[in-house]
């Protein structure tokens, strides 16, 4: 049933520079609030062009990173100097700024030559490193076919209720082998910022905007706190706006698993 107080804020930006501006204030404000309070934050990271932009912008603000732990909200599986994997791309943009405050700490994927493995141990790290399995903060990115994470159309780790991560086989794009954060994780986390630039993903957003669950983003629910997007994403769907800086309240998603 939905839930009536379940909003998404839409954010419609110039371009995206200024969406990855947006992501990398909001990471760093989250980070800096944990630091005053005195506490750890767990953050889960995509993958993509502009997530890549907003972690280089990041690091040029970063004040301290010993009380952050990122994640990988998912992981191609392969070797850790490719330049697929995921890992690499956070910790270079990361440390593209010489000013950066030393390296964070990034929870790496074991044994990545076996997906079904490596996703079995790094759900036991996140069990046991992140308090009630909810994490502080997850950034996602989507593609043109409505996927966000590892979580592909009509894919079976769609379907998984109880384990924090999956093993994905034969993903639509490559490589075919990848682990991925669930639903139920994603859904759990206190905030959640989508972002998502260019024209090829338009007809995905609108169409995630309308309530496609045939969308693996649209099935984040209430879960998803925030869409940031570009004016050539932008579209005619239900509740999009335009202008810099504007924000508009979207109709009620299915509740949190």
């Amino acid at each position: 049933m939905p839930s009536p107080g379940a909003v998404t804020a839409l954010r419609v930006l110039p371009d995206a520079e200024a969406v990855a501006r947006h992501a990398a204030g909001t990471l760093a404000r989250r980070i800096d609030d944990a630091r005053e309070a005195g506490h750890e934050i767990h953050i889960a990271l995509a993958g993509g062009t502009t997530p890549r932009r907003a972690y280089e912008l990041l690091s040029e603000t970063a004040k301290s990173w010993s009380h952050v732990h990122l994640w990988l909200g998912d992981e191609r599986c392969v070797p850790g100097d490719d330049p697929e994997s995921n890992a690499r791309m956070v910790l270079t943009s990361l440390a593209a700024d010489a000013r950066s405050a030393g390296p964070p700490f990034l929870h790496h994927l074991r044994r990545p030559q076996v997906p079904e493995d490596a996703a079995w141990l790094y759900g036991l790290e996140i069990r046991e490193r992140i308090p009630g399995l909810v994490l502080d903060m997850v950034l996602l990115g989507m593609g043109p076919d409505g996927h966000t994470a590892s979580l592909f159309p009509g894919h079976p780790a769609l379907a998984a209720a109880e384990a924090p991560c999956v093993a994905v086989r034969d993903a639509p794009k490559p490589p075919p082998e990848r682990v991925t954060l669930t639903l139920p994780v994603l859904r759990r986390a206190r905030h959640t910022l989508l972002l998502v630039t260019g024209a090829d993903k338009r007809e995905a957003l609108a169409r995630a905007l309308d309530g496609d669950g045939s969308l693996p983003v649209a099935l984040l629910g209430e879960g998803l706190d925030e869409i940031a997007c570009d004016e050539a994403a932008a579209s005619g769907g239900r509740g999009t706006v335009r202008g810099e800086g504007a924000t508009n309240r979207l109709a009620p998603r299915p509740a949190r698993s």
